[in-house]
């Protein structure tokens, strides 16, 4: 590999008496300037509505020349290649497909810069959809008094690449420029490498001391380049800054169109207690008299239960990203680039809640604590790590009785638990197997469907061990004399499939087994009741808010609606994974083209219960749902715009 960069490299900078290798540096140079006023674009985005910062301007500057060279790289190569002795069709060739490809590539770029002007994201499978599907164009607002403009913009780029390529070996003016020795020969190229690695260097060590000036700037970009260093600067002796809170309006320099009005709130005059429990995997069947009878009789007696609850997500990140911040996960990035948490605990900071946060798992992984708890101190996130995972359950929720009952009582209490023995293996002790047979030795190397039913019991083995404990809690509550002012949360992130569907776990389709979880809800005032309509995710903390004193329509900061309000009715829903999402309703499902991984999945339209239809549908569903689609759409790209 090094000896074949050195000779690219070399094919540029050495001399020669033909000339040929300088004319691939007047090449490289020239393409290299006339791509450098494109990206200017995402620079200047990144520099607009900001404060001045020094290493900010830096880092824009370096990211500019730098990433101006990657789209050109593929055209470079081609040069190199006509530029060698050999057939004279060959080096034509090799120059035509040079100027080919630094022509799309500037074509690409301009239609990034489009989209992201228009709708603040860049160029994905959702637009690729959009303009690949009848009526895309219209739905994006394009006729053809914007198309043809740009289609004849963008002939004409081809044109002069093309143009400039195939002149190369030729023209007598670059023949000059190539000659003259106030050319660069050896070391041009070390201007957008040097560029590039001291970018990729400044966003490390601005992640590294939590500057988030720098590190959501990236987002403006169509290449990512994020890095991490964190390992490297502590080997060096840096010390990471401590954890500082971090509120909206603190935050001046977020890429994010968010929230979407000022919040009227006024603190309650006896601020309600939560307690939010969540549990890894927690699918919603496993919530019955059988499998959790504590919480069954708790939900029965004193909550609501909420049967065809959806997540916002298939997996960890995207679940619990839509049940606090009441948005899309599509929006992760933009949060996570700005170390933003949610507004609900921002509300709970402006009141002096007491905040204790705990996982079985981690906090980093997924980076929650740049994230949702990005506003908590370091001493109220703990992370219970010893022992198997109902082990760390049960220790959890040892610390979270403990500390209800020492709390200062002058202040209301903020607890969240997320728990991890429901996640696989789904490990409980040793005596505690109440649904038999079970499989006692989890090996995933000889799983199969056939094992459904004893996989299954072996997850509901642990959901009633959990139960078990989460009993203790609402006894505590309920014998304590403050269930009344408390709001208590019992849910999952997401689901987990057993091979209803043929996929073991999560994070691999949208079928109901891995995005419907658990939930129900005890709110202050509020009768027992079951709500059998869609819920989501996203629905969660615009029905708390109003206990939290907050006046504000739910439209001004969530995608969701309160559940409590008779005339909110859900008619769709959306779910995503890491690359992938779907929109879900009445009429059916389909999987959203955000990326080419969903693009070209198979099984891309199915009915709400997960029966697969034929792709030829799709063209139908889509003219069906046009306007729950554009709604959606809407939706997604709300608190991304510029």
């Amino acid at each position: 590999m090094n000896r074949f960069l050195h000779t690219i490299i070399g094919r540029f900078s050495r001399p020669s008496t033909d000339n040929q290798p300088s004319l691939r540096t007047a090449y490289a140079i020239l393409t290299y300037l006339l791509i450098l006023p494109v990206m200017a674009y995402f620079a200047v985005q990144g520099l607009r509505d900001v404060p001045f910062q020094g290493s900010h301007l830096f880092y824009q500057i370096c990211a500019w020349l730098g990433l101006s060279a990657v789209p050109l790289l593929p055209a470079w190569l081609f040069a190199v290649l006509g530029g060698e002795p050999g057939r004279r069709v060959w080096r034509w060739i090799c120059w035509g497909l040079a100027g080919l490809l630094a022509g799309l590539a500037t074509i690409l770029l301009l239609i990034d810069i489009g989209i992201h002007r228009q709708f603040g994201f860049h160029f994905n499978g959702l637009v690729l959809n959009l303009l690949t599907t009848p009526g895309g164009f219209e739905s994006m607002g394009l006729d053809y008094r914007t198309l043809a403009p740009a289609a004849i913009a963008f002939l004409l780029v081809l044109a002069l690449h093309l143009t400039l390529a195939l002149t190369m070996p030729r023209a007598t003016w670059l023949r000059r420029l190539a000659s003259s020795r106030k050319l660069p020969r050896r070391c041009w190229w070390a201007i957008p490498a040097l560029a590039l690695l001291s970018a990729v260097f400044t966003f490390g060590i601005a992640e590294f001391y939590q500057n988030s000036l720098i590190t959501s700037a990236t987002d403006t970009y169509p290449i990512p380049m994020q890095v991490r260093m964190r390992k490297f600067l502590k080997s060096l002796g840096c010390q990471a800054p401590p954890r500082t809170a971090r509120r909206f309006e603190q935050n001046k320099t977020m890429r994010l169109n968010y929230p979407w009005a000022e919040i009227t709130r006024t603190t309650p005059s006896n601020p309600p207690d939560i307690i939010w429990l969540c549990a890894e995997s927690l699918r919603s069947d496993l919530l019955s008299p059988e499998r959790m009878p504590n919480t069954w009789r708790f939900a029965s007696e004193h909550g609501i239960r909420f049967p065809n609850h959806f997540s916002g997500g298939n997996g960890t990140r995207a679940g619990r990203f839509s049940m606090f911040y009441g948005l899309h996960p599509n929006a992760w990035h933009g949060f996570l680039n700005n170390n933003l948490g949610p507004l609900f605990f921002n509300w709970l900071q402006q009141d002096n809640y007491i905040l204790l946060a705990q996982t079985s798992a981690k906090f980093t992984y997924p980076e929650f604590d740049r994230t949702i708890f990005s506003s908590f101190p370091a001493e109220s996130l703990i992370e219970q790590r010893q022992g198997e995972p109902w082990e760390r359950d049960i220790r959890a929720i040892d610390t979270l009785l403990q500390a209800l009952q020492n709390r200062d009582p002058a202040r209301p209490y903020f607890g969240f638990i997320f728990f991890e023995e429901t996640h696989a293996p789904y490990t409980v002790p040793p005596d505690h197997a109440p649904f038999q047979p079970f499989m006692e030795n989890l090996n995933y190397t000889n799983v199969s469907a056939t094992d459904r039913d004893l996989l299954y019991n072996r997850d509901a083995n642990a959901a009633h061990h959990l139960d078990s404990h989460l009993a203790r809690v609402f006894d505590f509550l309920q014998q304590s004399g403050r269930l009344d002012n408390t709001i208590v949360v019992v849910t999952g992130d997401h689901g987990e499939e057993f091979y209803e569907h043929g996929r073991l776990g999560h994070n691999s389709t949208f079928v109901r087994e891995q995005t419907n979880p658990v939930l129900v809800l005890h709110l202050p005032g509020v009768a027992p009741a079951v709500y059998e309509h869609l819920s989501h995710h996203t629905d969660l903390i615009p029905t708390l808010a109003p206990f939290l004193g907050v006046t504000s329509p739910a439209q001004d900061f969530s995608v969701g609606g309160n559940l409590l309000d008779p005339a909110y009715r859900r008619q769709y829903y959306l779910s995503f994974g890491w690359d992938t999402g779907v929109f879900a309703n009445a009429n059916g499902k389909l999987l959203l083209p955000i990326s080419l991984k969903s693009r070209y999945a198979r099984n891309r339209l199915s009915t709400f219960d997960d029966k697969p239809l034929d792709s030829s549908l799709e063209d139908d569903f889509y003219r069906d749902n046009a306007a729950a689609l554009q709604a959606a759409k809407d939706e997604m790209m709300r608190p991304l715009k510029h």
